[in-house]
């Protein structure tokens, strides 16, 4: 198995000189950033549709070893339910083709939820069954109603897992269960034992299945090896 780590992100000009060197154009950050790290999510695609020459610039940008996450479309989040509708359907299968155009460097689809969407296991299930057979996934919840171990184990076994979203700085016991592990490191800094931390438990989880850690990619010097990009590269290098 493999530990895949990065930020959320590459096109950050403030990134200079700690992270990118001054004579590295921004047409060339995500060259540079695949040489350092090992995977970085994608916000663009939660946006809006990427165009296949894009996609494609992507996926041949990176060595043959990385790994995107892409992060859902909010045509397909930010709706009145989880389970696609009948009108849904054609965009929600759209957006899966267009993100498949990175081909084996398509690590994880990211499906993140906003504070509104509380629990409901019947729209659950017909989000997994809509999941199942495509891409890999990551469901990111952002309602406490959800923190269940049956929500946990029916995600598993559709073939995904629960995105951690840690705030405070802490290292959790383990992950979610499934055949993949999430992890998006958002606090602003963490301390010296909490990075230990989370490099045993990273470490750990990865012997057992594919794991996924992004850290915070703004309002963090580049430079700082205990948040943000400074820390990915921490990581990368203490593997």
């Amino acid at each position: 198995m493999t530990l895949f780590v990065g930020t959320s992100g590459w096109a950050y000009k403030e990134w200079k000189p700690d992270f990118y060197p001054q004579e590295v154009p921004q047409r060339a950050f995500l060259e540079f950033y695949g040489s350092k790290l090992t995977a970085c999510e994608i916000n663009a695609t939660f946006r809006r549709m990427q165009s296949d020459e894009t996609i494609a610039k992507w996926r041949d940008t990176v060595p043959e070893t990385f790994r995107f996450s892409t992060k859902a479309h909010r045509g397909l989040t930010h709706t009145k339910q989880l389970t696609p509708s009948e009108e849904k359907s054609e965009f929600f299968n759209a957006f899966v083709k267009s993100v498949g155009g990175l081909d084996g460097k398509l690590g994880v689809i990211l499906w993140q939820f906003p504070p509104f969407r509380k629990r409901d296991d019947e729209d659950l299930a017909g989000l997994l069954e809509a999941l199942k057979g495509g891409p890999r996934f990551a469901l990111e919840f952002r309602d406490d109603s959800w923190a269940a171990d049956d929500v946990y184990r029916a995600i598993a076994d559709a073939g995904g897992t629960v995105c951690i979203s840690e705030t405070k700085g802490e290292v959790p016991v383990a992950f979610p269960p499934g055949p993949l592990a999430y992890v998006r490191m958002r606090a602003e800094r963490y301390s010296d034992a909490a990075r230990g931390g989370w490099l045993e438990l990273l470490r750990a989880t990865a012997a057992e299945r594919d794991v996924f850690a992004f850290t915070k990619h703004e309002g963090i010097p580049a430079g700082d090896p205990f948040g943000g990009i400074g820390l990915a590269q921490w990581l990368v290098a203490e593997l």
